[in-house]
C-alpha cells in the first residue's frame, strides 16, 4: 500500500507542476526547458523555512512558490521584453535552469548544503494534503483559463500583433503566465522537498523538465485537466513496466511516440474533464427513482 500511496503522491506533485506549466505552454504558448529550476528553487526555500526556522507546511510551500515566481523575473523580464523569439526563450531557459543548479550545487553555506544537498526535513507531504494541493492547483489553473486573462493569453498566442494594436501589453502578459508558472512548480517543488525528506541540486535537470513539458504536450496543451492526467499516466506507467526491467523504458518511449502519432493534438486536445456528464447522470437516475415510488 505504502508502494502504490508513494506513486499517487509522486503523480499529485506533478499535477501541481503541470498544472501551471500548461498556462505558459499552452495558453501563452511559450515553451519552456528550465522550469525544473523552480522546482529548486521552491524545494529549498520551503525546506529551510520549514527545518530551520519552524515555518507551517502550507506556509512553506506558498514562501516556495513565491520565491520561484520572483526569481522567474530574472529570465522573464530581459527575455521576454526584448521580444526574443519562442525558440530563444526556450534555449535561455534552459540555460537559466542549468546554471541555477549548478550554482545551487555550489553554494556550501549550511542551509544550502551545496553538492551534498539539504537532508533532516520533515516527512510532511502526506496522500491527502497532496490530493487537495493537486485539486487546487487544476481548480485555479482552470479558472485563470476561463477567465478573461485566460482569453488574453489566447489572443496574446495566437494574434500578438493584433492584440498589441487593440493596446494588450504583449510583455506583461507573457511575463504573468512566466511568474504564474514557476509559482505552481515552486509550490510542487516545496511537495517534493517535504515528501523525500533530502533534496539534492542534481535531481533538478533537464530530465525532470522534459518530463513536464511532455506531460503538457501529450495532454493537450490547450487543456488544463489533459496535462494533468497525462502526468499521471507518464508516472505510473514507467512503474508499471518496472517488471520488464531493460525493457521499461524503450517501451515508456514508444507509448509516448505511438500517442503523438496517432493523436498529436494530446490526450485531450482542446477540451477539459468534466463533472457534467456524472450530474446529469444523477438526475436521471434520481428522476426515474421518483417516478419509480410514485407508481
Amino acid at each position: 500500500m505504502g508502494y502504490i500511496e508513494g506513486i499517487m503522491i509522486s503523480a499529485c506533485i506533478n499535477i501541481v507542476c503541470v498544472a501551471g506549466l500548461a498556462i505558459l505552454t499552452g495558453y501563452i504558448g511559450l515553451f519552456s526547458m528550465g522550469h525544473a529550476c523552480f522546482l529548486c528553487l521552491g524545494a529549498y526555500t520551503a525546506g529551510i523555512l520549514t527545518k530551520f526556522y519552524g515555518v507551517p507546511y502550507f506556509i512553506a510551500l506558498l514562501g516556495g512558490g513565491a520565491v520561484a515566481g520572483l526569481f522567474s523575473l530574472v529570465i522573464g523580464i530581459p527575455t521576454l521584453r526584448g521580444k526574443m523569439s519562442a525558440d530563444c526563450f526556450t534555449i535561455a531557459t534552459f540555460g537559466f535552469g542549468e546554471a541555477t543548479r549548478v550554482v545551487m550545487a555550489n553554494v556550501n553555506h549550511p542551509y544550502v548544503g551545496g553538492a551534498l544537498g539539504l537532508s533532516g526535513l520533515e516527512s510532511l507531504t502526506t496522500l491527502p494534503r497532496a490530493m487537495i494541493l493537486a485539486v487546487l492547483a487544476v481548480f485555479f489553473a482552470r479558472n485563470y483559463a476561463e477567465s478573461q486573462h485566460g482569453k488574453i493569453a489566447i489572443a496574446v498566442r495566437d494574434h500578438a500583433d493584433a492584440s498589441e494594436l487593440i493596446g494588450v501589453n504583449i510583455f506583461h502578459e507573457k511575463l504573468k503566465g512566466l511568474i504564474i508558472s514557476a509559482f505552481f512548480c515552486g509550490v510542487g517543488g516545496g511537495m517534493m522537498a517535504h515528501y523525500y525528506t533530502y533534496i539534492v541540486p542534481n535531481i533538478f535537470g533537464g530530465t525532470m523538465s522534459t518530463n513536464l513539458l511532455t506531460a503538457v504536450v501529450l495532454g493537450g496543451v490547450c487543456s488544463i485537466t489533459g496535462p494533468a492526467l497525462a502526468t499521471t499516466v507518464l508516472t505510473a506507467t514507467p512503474e508499471v513496466l518496472r517488471f520488464m526491467a531493460n525493457w521499461r523504458l524503450p517501451m515508456y518511449g514508444l507509448v509516448l511516440i505511438l500517442t503523438m502519432r496517432i493523436r498529436p493534438e494530446g490526450l485531450m486536445g482542446y477540451k477539459e474533464l468534466s463533472l457534467k456528464p456524472f450530474k446529469r447522470l444523477y438526475r436521471k437516475l434520481r428522476g426515474s427513482g421518483k417516478e419509480g415510488r410514485e407508481v
